[in-house]
């Protein structure tokens, strides 16, 4: 999912072209990856194989098809396809275009990003996950959230790792004192990872929330 949301994060052409179809308030249904696999599940529409642009992509998006992209998204390879993945593929979507969109992304290994008209979301699917994006203040506002939570369990963790380097020079050491140090240092890595999701879909402006040191 983190390479996913890396493809249409901010400053990305990608997520320009998915702006201006939020913009013009219509609905897309975009396939990044035009593979065999993808190709197998495609029915009718017509072959495009040109440079992408994000002028392109919204003007494509104005039929009511699926837009399929190379795998790098720096092509499109084809529009107004109609997807036919495994109608058995399990989903939790109600909507046509959602539904659509879960079953690819569960049958292939692709990215598919799926823009609701009326909702005027994004959300991104890959495999089993779900991903609907944030607006960037909401999103900049969480990561600064996790950071102050990382420092907090970082300090924590400094305690019990220095209380547990005096208990070994004593030989006193416990079990409980090793496993309270490993579940700090566990919360600690579940956070940081959590940020380094925030960073990655804020793209070009994750500098706002990458401070040395914070993470990793």
């Amino acid at each position: 999912m983190l390479e996913s949301l890396a493809q249409i994060a901010p400053g990305q052409p990608l997520r320009a072209g998915v702006d201006r179809i939020l913009q013009a308030s219509m609905g897309a249904l975009i396939v990044v990856g035009d593979g065999p696999d993808v190709l197998d599940i495609c029915s009718g529409g017509f072959l495009v194989d040109a440079e992408f642009t994000p002028q392109r992509l919204s003007e494509l998006a104005k039929m009511d098809g699926a837009i399929i992209l190379a795998t790098d998204a720096t092509s499109i390879a084809r529009a107004n396809v109609h997807l036919v993945p495994n109608p058995n593929v399990p989903t939790s979507e109600t909507g046509t275009r959602h539904r659509t969109a879960e079953r690819v992304a569960r049958s292939v290994d692709v990215t598919v990003i799926s823009v609701s008209e009326d909702m005027g979301i994004i959300s991104v699917y890959r495999h089993d996950q779900k991903r609907p994006l944030e607006a960037l203040p909401r999103l900049i506002n969480r990561a600064n959230q996790a950071l102050q939570t990382l420092e907090r369990y970082k300090s924590r963790l400094d305690v019990v790792s220095a209380g547990l380097t005096a208990l070994e020079v004593e030989d006193l050491v416990t079990v409980r004192d090793v496993v309270t140090v490993l579940q700090r240092a566990e919360m600690v890595r579940r956070i940081a990872e959590e940020i380094e999701g925030y960073i990655v879909e804020a793209g070009s402006d994750g500098r706002l929330v990458r401070l040395p040191g914070s993470v990793g």
